[in-house]
């Protein structure tokens, strides 16, 4: 049997449905026997999912949902968002919601997102709350691969559950306009022994050796970085002595920081938020740089996720090995960080206008949300939202996921429910992919993202 009669099996003809093909929400569905096919999503039914795809099915035809593993999403345009912040809520499932913070309450995290309107998310589901400053971001992702620049081998790179993911040797690069002082952010996951390169600031984004740029070599638990410049003289040189990073060789994840000055040619490294290193160029003006950022994979796999490049004011964050330690907290209380590592131990109030009001022991005290860098909001009774049949993963273009029973599928939107914040109504466009059957362990090994 052809592969294309083994597809059409997982589907049942439908006459019922009238879906009109929209480029933004196309996409592919995945089956667990490994079949795919192309084309557009429409609506959920009893039957399954209805799917129009005019190359191959002559009228629209509704998918079984038992044999469908993942549908793979288009990108589609995400708003510009005009937030003082984001907050990231992780909950008991390991889902991770992002929005802005506009409420937080005994009972409720309520997060307004672009994708999804306000969700108001039972406290008990929740474990951490992270607040990020967006006023001076430049770039969060990744979302789409084709955002990118990949050179190489064929599909050396890709992106996955709003991951990069390296599947061979290469390069994926990205132009971001940064100011002369930026700050630069990602999580990077490895297998084995780390052969890796971050090159900052390249002239050229389609080559893993751009002749200008700063090249942070890593090499197991040794990094070094080297400077690389064409024009009337060319050259490279090492700058500054490497580094010993002891986490490179203990861990296979780890959270990396660059503190950058273009104009002085000084570059802080932090691993996990502790200083690994501060290289200083001596000649900063020499080479004609660019914008571009690459990631380069000697070996592989490689994960990088969490993207952040934001505008630097020039302060660095104190070392969290080498600084002193905090006295232990006597109040009783939430204790909220604040981003300038001060510590507020109270009980949160109400957010109004953006400002949460925390009630301390030495009175009420108004702290504008974008000041606050995490609230421990956990709980001696966690709870985990109940599965129910029909739950789906969906896989956020910013990162992270959702997880919610889907009940209608139509007009580039969703209709969902979860027991953590209800019903709610999705974007399409917010999505990388859709997983199906994801109580279903026989499954597990199927999914690009559940293994290396």
């Amino acid at each position: 049997m052809n592969r294309i009669s083994s597809v059409l099996l997982c589907i049942l003809p439908s006459l019922a449905f009238h879906v009109r093909a929209q480029d933004e929400n196309g996409g592919r569905a995945i089956f667990s026997n490994g079949d795919q096919l192309s084309g557009t999503p429409g609506a959920l039914t009893e039957d399954g999912l209805a799917w129009t795809a005019e190359h191959l099915l002559h009228q629209p035809s509704t998918i079984r949902l038992d044999s469908l593993l993942e549908v793979q999403l288009q990108a589609g345009d995400i708003p510009e968002r005009n937030t003082t912040h984001q907050a990231l809520l992780s909950l008991t499932n390991g889902d991770t919601i992002r929005g802005e913070l506009v409420g937080l309450d005994d009972e409720y995290v309520t997060l307004k997102t672009w994708y999804g309107g306000e969700l108001r998310i039972n406290r008990l589901m929740a474990t951490d709350l992270e607040v990020i400053r967006s006023e001076h971001a430049l770039y969060s992702g990744p979302d789409s691969i084709e955002n990118w620049t990949v050179s190489g081998e064929q599909g050396a790179w890709g992106v996955d559950n709003g991951q990069l993911l390296s599947r061979l040797k290469g390069s994926v690069a990205r132009e971001i306009e940064l100011p002369s002082r930026c700050h630069i952010h990602f999580d990077l996951a490895w297998r084995s022994n780390l052969k890796f390169h971050l090159i900052l600031f390249s002239d050229e984004g389609d080559t893993s050796t751009p002749g200008n740029c700063y090249d942070l070599v890593c090499q197991r638990r040794f990094v070094y970085l080297r400077k690389k410049w064409k024009g009337k003289s060319s050259g490279t040189t090492n700058i500054g002595q490497p580094a010993n990073i002891r986490e490179l060789a203990d861990q296979e994840k780890v959270g990396m920081d660059f503190y950058i000055d273009r104009a002085t040619g000084t570059v802080a490294f932090y691993v996990d938020g502790r200083q690994a290193q501060v290289w200083s160029d001596e000649a900063p003006k020499v080479g004609s740089f660019g914008n571009w950022l690459h990631f380069v994979a000697e070996e592989y796999p490689l994960r990088i996720s969490n993207i952040r490049a934001s505008v630097w004011k020039g302060d660095l964050p104190e070392n969290s090995e080498t600084g002193a330690p905090d006295e232990p907290l006597k109040e009783e209380g939430q204790v909220i960080a604040l981003q300038n590592n001060d510590t507020v131990v109270g009980e949160v109030g109400a957010i109004e206008n953006g400002t949460l009001t925390i009630t301390s022991k030495h009175g009420d005290i108004p702290i504008p949300v974008q000041r606050i860098r995490s609230v421990n909001i956990g709980s001696e009774n966690f709870e985990e939202p109940i599965r129910k049949n029909g739950d789906i993963h969906g896989w956020l273009r910013e990162g992270g996921r959702i997880t919610f029973r889907l009940d209608s599928f139509r007009d580039g939107t969703m209709n969902g429910y979860s027991q953590a914040f209800g019903e709610a109504i999705f974007d399409l466009n917010a999505f990388s992919k859709l997983e199906f059957n994801i109580y279903n362990e026989d499954l597990d090994h199927l999914r690009g993202g559940s293994d290396w």
